[in-house]
C-alpha cells in the first residue's frame, strides 16, 4: 500500500539520540538548550520552548495567559479536535467560528458578531499550512485585553507577507509528531515575543517550578510539559535537512496541480505565496468516490476530519457552519511528505487519470 504519509528518521537522527544518551543528556539539558536556539534563529523569534507535544503547547499557552472556567475562546470550527481539546481540559467554553468559504480557515469577518465581555483568546489555526488571521485578529482585539494564540501545529516554516506562521500571534504552537515537516517522533514547541509570556510557560511547563531539582517554591499550577533531550537530538538531525526536506513536498504539490489540472472532478485550493503545505489536498466533486478508487490500486488517502460543531460537547447555539460542512465533504489529502517516493506521486497520477472522475 502506498501510504499518505512519509517522513524518515535517518542513521544521523538516530545517531544524535545516541550521542546525547552517551553524553547523559537525557531530559532538558544542553541538546534542547540547542534545539530552541536553532529553533528561534530560524522563526526569527526572541523566546523558544520545547515541549512534549503540539497538544501541550496549545494546554500550555491557553494556561499561561490565565485561561479559566468561565472564560470563553474562539476556535474554528474546520481545525483538527486537539485545538478545542486543550481549551475544554480547562474548563472554558468553545466558541466556534465558522468557515471560510473557499479556504479551510477562521473567516475574520465573522469574529466581531462573536465577541463577548467574557472573550479571553482567539485561537488561529493555520490547517495544512494555510495562514490564518493571526496578525490582523491580534491587531483589531489586542488592545481589548484578548490574546491570540496560533496553532500552526501544521504549518511549520509556512508563512506570509509577514512573517512565518506561529510567530505573528502572541503565542504560537507547534507539533513535531511524526507526520509532521519535521519531526522528533513526539514533541512540540510554543514561540513568542512576549518575555512576561515566556517566563510563565517555563515555569507552568515544569509543575509551576523554577527547578524540579530544588522542590522549593511553587508559582502557578502547571504540568509536564518537557521536550526531553533525547528527542530534541532527532530535532536537530531533522534541521539538517530541513531545506531539502522543504524542496521535496513543494516539489510533490507542484507536481500534483500540473498532472490533475484537468482531471475532471478534482480541483485545488487557492494556493497563496510562502505558503508550505506538507499534505497535498484536492478538492473533489465526489470525495468518496475519489478514495474508493485509490483504494482499489492500493493508494490510501485522508479526509479532512469533521467540523467540531459535530461533536456533542462542542454544541453550539448558532447555526452558521455550512461552510465547514461543505469544505470539509470535498477535501481529501493525497500521498506526500518529505520522503515521499516520487514514483508513489506517479501511480496515485495514473490511478487518477485513467479514471472517470465525477
Amino acid at each position: 500500500m502506498i501510504q499518505v504519509w512519509n517522513n524518515e528518521i535517518t542513521k544521523r537522527d538516530l545517531d544524535l539520540l545516541q550521542k546525547s544518551v552517551e553524553e547523559r543528556n537525557i531530559m532538558e539539558g544542553p541538546v534542547l538548550a540547542e534545539f530552541e536556539r536553532k529553533m528561534g534563529e530560524l522563526l526569527q523569534v526572541p523566546y523558544v520552548l520545547g515541549t512534549a507535544s503540539g497538544s501541550a503547547a496549545l494546554a500550555l499557552a491557553l494556561m499561561a495567559i490565565g485561561i479559566k472556567h468561565g472564560d470563553e475562546v474562539i476556535v474554528p470550527d474546520l481545525t483538527f479536535i486537539a485545538t478545542a481539546n486543550a481549551v475544554c481540559l480547562l474548563g472554558a467554553k468553545i466558541v466556534l467560528a465558522p468557515t471560510e468559504k473557499d479556504r479551510p480557515i477562521l473567516d475574520l469577518e465573522s469574529v466581531d458578531g462573536l465577541i463577548t465581555d467574557k472573550t479571553k483568546a482567539i485561537l488561529t489555526v493555520d490547517i495544512n499550512g494555510r495562514t490564518a488571521w493571526s496578525k490582523e485578529l491580534r491587531e483589531r482585539y489586542g488592545k481589548k485585553g484578548i490574546y491570540v494564540i496560533d496553532d500552526a501545529c501544521q504549518a511549520f516554516m509556512s508563512g506570509n507577507n509577514d512573517g512565518k506562521a506561529g510567530t505573528l500571534a502572541d503565542i504560537g504552537c507547534f507539533s513535531f509528531g511524526i507526520t509532521k515537516l519535521l519531526t522528533t517522533v513526539n514533541g512540540g514547541m510554543v514561540v513568542t515575543r512576549n518575555k512576561e509570556l515566556y517566563e510563565r510557560m517555563r515555569i507552568i511547563k515544569t509543575q509551576g517550578m523554577k527547578s524540579v531539582f530544588e522542590g522549593d517554591a511553587y508559582y502557578y499550577p502547571g504540568f509536564n510539559f518537557k521536550l526531553p533531550d533525547v528527542l530534541a537530538a532527532i530535532g536537530l538531525g531533522q534541521l539538517e535537512r530541513l531545506e531539502e526536506k522543504v524542496a521535496h513536498v513543494n516539489q510533490i504539490e507542484e507536481i500534483y496541480r500540473e498532472e490533475l489540472k484537468n482531471v475532471e472532478g478534482i480541483n485545488f485550493i487557492e494556493n497563496r505565496e510562502q505558503e508550505i503545505h506538507y499534505l497535498v489536498d484536492i478538492v473533489c466533486d465526489n470525495r468518496n468516490l475519489v478514495r474508493r478508487i485509490l483504494h482499489e490500486n492500493g493508494i490510501i488517502s485522508r479526509p479532512l476530519g469533521m467540523p467540531l460543531h459535530t461533536a456533542p460537547y462542542l454544541k453550539q447555539e448558532k447555526n452558521i457552519y455550512h461552510t465547514s460542512c461543505e469544505l470539509q465533504c470535498k477535501i481529501l489529502f493525497l500521498p506526500s511528505g518529505p520522503n515521499q517516493p516520487l514514483e508513489n506521486v506517479e501511480k496515485v497520477l495514473s490511478v487518477l487519470k485513467e479514471n472517470c472522475l465525477i
